[in-house]
């Protein structure tokens, strides 16, 4: 792929059908560069329009990064803390005294436990509270069954609530906690709606018109909606999905994985970090951000459950407060010591480089997760942002 730009191969990829298209967008802290390129089409099927920079996508767990800085914000507000258990149980009795499911016995119920430990807002913002999705856990997938219920975690609130799986702050899950940190931002604020508290103090101050969780409000913002494609396991084939996984219209405000929006305007959010301007958090907060936030048994444990083509070739992670950090530079001339990188199901990355100055995001619909090629493609697409910045 060397000999080639990124652009090339990406077009290369569209043509040769690996995936229906994306949206690449990235700029630097100086201004000096600033890159927006759409690729391909909207979806698979032979009428599918092309993909425009304004072409809505699902963005998944990009919305953690959304929530985690109006969380932030509540933070500077004084409205709760990091580090109080007592905020969050004074704010989610859902979680004021947690238990920890260990297993089912043999007759299929469930073993629940005391936890010993009290969960806090950094816990949940960096995924050691013990929360975790019952999509990607099997035995918070077997309480759900054992209770009659469907796995929900993508539906709506109710369906986030579960057991926790370890004590709070001693190991790494991927999970819920985002969800329910959002859920602190609304009843913090009198109730306002997550969608009227993110209109007001986000994506007001950044000028972000087509964002939402509730495309059933915004016929505009779904009339521009990317079709979701599945690549097929066997045959490595696309197939139209039908529909986007999760619930629409939406019941509930996940600040974990629920929003719509297009990759310009997420650029807006990721810039503004960057830039550290002002526009929505203090230097310190952010400061902050950008810190590893994991014990090493902690780390250890994200290491372990995180699917190995993730782990960017053996680099070394922990957790920021937003995002995965990057705890030294990646050896192919990418990222730099310090990023905050993460990501969304349908194949969407993104990353803010301080060091180097500069953030980007790669926009797809492609699911299962964690695709192999749609992350090669990413990475294609990172090294030759790096490339242009370096010649710039």
């Amino acid at each position: 792929m060397s000999e080639h730009t990124f652009e090339d191969v990406i077009q290369a990829a569209v043509e040769n059908k690996i995936i229906p298209g994306a949206v690449l967008v990235a700029t630097n802290k100086s201004g000096t560069l600033n890159y927006a390129k759409a690729f391909g089409t909207a979806g698979i099927l032979p009428d599918a329009k092309p993909l425009t920079l304004d072409s809505t996508f699902w963005i998944a767990s990009c919305t953690k990064l959304v929530t985690t800085i109006a969380c932030m914000q509540c933070v500077e507000r004084g409205l709760f803390s990091l580090d109080s258990p007592e905020d969050v149980a004074k704010l989610l009795p859902e979680y004021a005294e947690p238990e920890i499911l260990t297993g089912l016995d043999d007759q299929g119920k469930p073993i629940l436990v005391p936890a010993k430990n009290r969960i806090t807002l950094r816990m949940m913002l960096t995924h050691t509270s013990g929360m975790s999705y019952d999509i990607m856990n099997p035995t918070i997938a077997a309480w759900r069954k054992s209770r009659g219920e469907p796995c929900g975690s993508l539906v709506n609130l109710e369906g986030c609530r579960s057991p926790l799986v370890f004590e709070p702050g001693e190991e790494w899950e991927y999970g819920t906690g985002i969800d329910w940190a959002g859920q602190m931002v609304e009843r913090a604020n009198g109730g306002r709606s997550l969608e009227t508290y993110l209109q007001e103090n986000i994506w007001g101050p950044l000028d972000i018109h087509h964002m939402t969780f509730h495309l059933e409000k915004k016929e505009e913002v779904r009339n521009l909606l990317a079709d979701m494609t599945a690549r097929m396991p066997e045959t490595d084939l696309l197939v139209p999905t039908g529909d986007h996984v999760i619930a629409d219209p939406a019941k509930d405000a996940l600040g974990g994985s629920g929003l719509y929006g297009d990759a310009v305007e997420y650029m807006k959010i990721l810039n503004s970090i960057l830039r550290d301007d002002g526009k929505l958090l203090k230097s310190a907060s952010i400061k902050e951000m950008f810190q590893p936030q994991l014990s090493e048994k902690c780390k250890t444990s994200l290491v372990q459950k995180l699917v190995k083509h993730s782990l960017e070739a053996g680099a070394p992670l922990s957790c920021g407060l937003g995002g995965a950090y990057n705890l030294e530079d990646l050896k192919d001339g990418r990222r730099r010591k310090g990023s905050l990188t993460c990501g969304g199901l349908p194949n969407l990355f993104w990353w803010i480089d301080q060091q180097a100055g500069v953030a980007g995001m790669y926009a797809s619909q492609v699911v299962p997760t964690n695709d192999l090629k749609s992350a090669e493609l990413f990475l294609e697409f990172e090294k030759g942002i790096y490339k242009m910045l370096g010649s710039s």
